[in-house]
């Protein structure tokens, strides 16, 4: 038996993939890379403007820093709001009586069973905390402009961690799905496929440019390769005739 003939008859059966899944599938990719190139201090090196290379991604840097209050906002608030939570269990409610405004809890001594009933209640505590923080976070996000930040950022000038950590999977896994799955009403109407897709023609444009540099303009270090002088891919790629795989697809 060819078993080599017998899996791809079986996935050529198979139906495409539905949107959900292509789009978690990148997801799976974005949670994967970044988490490593965290994990590994990338991140630091990079944006910190600490090393001798973070000079090199500045471009990418001013991009994403409009994205990083609405994180930060979510976190303040749900810090804040848990405190509140577990302050106002701690001193109870403020009562006026002879000795003037004090609050019930901190007149009384607690009973192990309030004690154990107060410790029990932080679970809950934090899981409304997270809620708000999140939903905090998410109202302050605007949704499309940081997807379109995203799919551009391959045509930074400078070096771009997202592009170096996402580029070579994401266009890998582009080549695996079908075209119809691209062109069809439902990935059209997504804004999420469409910024993928956006994101990974940005990454072929900038590889061909990388390569350009590197072999045309004989540039022997692929990082010095990767660092695209000002103003960014789209003017440098223009002058060197090279039609880039993103342009062929869509003739």
């Amino acid at each position: 038996v060819d078993y080599k003939l017998l899996v791809t008859a079986i996935l050529l059966q198979m139906p495409p993939p539905t949107i959900p899944e292509t789009v978690q599938k990148f997801y799976d990719i974005i949670q994967e890379k970044l988490g490593n190139a965290s994990k590994e201090g990338k991140h630091k090196q990079t944006w910190s403007g600490d090393s001798s290379t973070s000079k090199d991604y500045v471009t990418e840097l001013s991009i994403l820093k409009p994205h990083y209050k609405p994180f930060i906002w979510g976190v303040g608030t749900a810090v804040a709001l848990f405190a509140t939570f577990r302050v106002s269990k701690s001193t109870g409610s403020l009562r006026k009586s002879s000795k003037g405004y004090q609050f019930d809890n901190l007149q009384k001594s607690k009973s192990q069973k309030e004690k154990l009933s107060e410790a029990s209640s932080i679970p809950v505590d934090i899981f409304l905390s997270l809620i708000v923080g999140v939903s905090s976070a998410l109202f302050l996000t605007d949704d499309v402009k940081m997807k379109d930040d995203l799919a551009r950022m391959p045509l930074v000038q400078g070096r771009s961690l997202i592009s170096e950590e996402l580029c070579a999977d994401f266009i890998k896994e582009h080549d695996k799905i079908p075209p119809q799955v691209w062109t069809s009403k439902q990935a059209i109407e997504s804004s999420s496929m469409q910024a993928i897709r956006a994101f990974v023609h940005n990454c072929q444009k900038r590889e061909s440019l990388v390569d350009y540099r590197q072999k045309e303009l004989h540039v022997l270090d692929r990082k010095d390769a990767e660092n695209i002088p000002s103003p960014g891919v789209l003017e440098h790629l223009s002058h060197t005739g090279i039609v880039d795989a993103s342009e062929e697809e869509e003739e």
